[in-house]
């Protein structure tokens, strides 16, 4: 199934996007798989290739970013530090 953008739930178990395309998942239910295919070997992401916007794991803001992530909707703006 291909849906973009979607919310996965029980009418959505897979979401397809378009490589190099910005997204974050964020399970809000308990049990819940997320799992990441992507083509090619593993490559570790490259420090600048993290979305500047976004703090990273443990800096100031994540817990407010967590938070944005448990109410955004599909089409919100993104999150400001």
């Amino acid at each position: 199934m291909k849906a973009s953008p979607g919310i996965l739930g029980e009418t959505c178990t897979v979401l397809e996007m378009a490589a190099g395309t910005w997204h974050a998942v964020l399970s809000l239910d308990t049990g819940g798989i997320i799992f990441e295919v992507k083509h090619g070997g593993y490559q570790p992401v490259a420090a600048d290739d993290y979305a500047h916007w976004a703090p990273a794991e443990g800096e100031p803001g994540t817990t407010e970013l967590m938070a944005w992530y448990a109410q955004a909707q599909v089409g919100d703006s993104t999150f400001a530090v």
